[in-house]
């Protein structure tokens, strides 16, 4: 944590007023019994969280289920969730107080707020420096607005403070995306973290990102032994301009539904999703 004199007067509020009184947003229960009744046996049973741009729309509202959620990846892109009548809204905030300039307009279009602690510039340092006063004023911006806080920290920030901040967030991405091709190492990430953070948050939905890049039988086959041994909530889906095709492969496989094809043209379609954030 940063010196309390170089915080930023909302970090500062935090500590010093709201954090005593203020151990969680009311879901932690350290000695309770995870509940693990609500989590599918299957991966076709877990939910998707599907990052979309206009040829990836018609692919969400085919398979979409109540709680399966589309992401865009800045608020400049609501417009893309419009059309989307089935499932969660998830908009990504790059910082608090972006999400504190668009809320007021746009938390009556979604249902999530996404929120990447990541290493480089593309969060704050005054974030980075204090991660557990940064997710707890995202989860209390949730709770003003009636929303869930998906958090999404790197690797490294995953590990260092994922328990510490589990009580405040209400789904909790593991990026797994830059290892999927190398098992082992994602193994060694997931599988002893998931039960410490649900132990911090009985409540919690988790999920892991992957890439729709590569074999996708391959990924299919990772999630399936990450699934086996820990029960995942959801799976996260990164898209990329170059992998529409690979991305209807992906949530077919996941769905277990026919492998139809993709409309034609598939290669040929353009999807805007500009970079925002690193690691995403």
């Amino acid at each position: 944590m940063g010196t309390l004199r170089h915080m930023p007067v909302y970090l500062l509020l935090f500590i010093t007023v709201l954090a005593p009184f203020m151990l969680s947003r009311g879901v932690v229960t350290t000695n309770a019994l995870v509940d693990g009744s609500r989590r599918g046996s299957s991966l076709a049973e877990l939910w998707i969280d599907l990052r979309i741009g206009p040829p990836l729309i018609p692919l969400f509202e085919e398979v979409a289920r109540d709680n399966d959620m589309a992401r865009v990846d800045h608020y400049s892109q609501i417009g893309q969730l419009e059309t989307i009548s089935t499932g969660r809204k998830l908009v990504i905030f790059r910082s608090i107080a972006e999400a504190q300039e668009a809320l007021p307009t746009l938390a009556n279009q979604i249902d999530v707020i996404g929120y990447n602690l990541e290493h480089g510039p593309g969060t704050p340092q005054e974030e980075q420096d204090n991660p557990v006063a940064s997710v707890a004023v995202m989860g209390a911006l949730a709770d003003t607005y009636g929303l869930q806080l998906a958090f999404g920290p790197d690797h490294d920030f995953a590990l260092s403070h994922g328990v510490a901040v589990a009580p405040f967030v209400d789904i909790f991405v593991l990026q797994i995306q830059r290892q999927q091709t190398n098992p082992p190492v994602v193994e060694e990430f997931v599988l002893p973290i998931v039960p410490k953070l649900r132990t911090a948050n009985p409540d919690l939905e988790i999920s892991v990102q992957v890439r729709t890049e590569g074999d996708v039988s391959a990924i299919v086959a990772l999630l399936e032994t990450l699934h086996a041994q820990v029960m995942l909530d959801g799976i996260s889906i990164l898209t990329s301009p170059d992998t529409v095709d690979e991305a209807y492969e992906l949530v077919y496989a996941l769905r277990q539904d026919d492998p139809t094809e993709p409309p034609d043209g598939g290669t040929d379609r353009v999807i805007f999703l500009p970079t925002v954030l690193a690691g995403r």
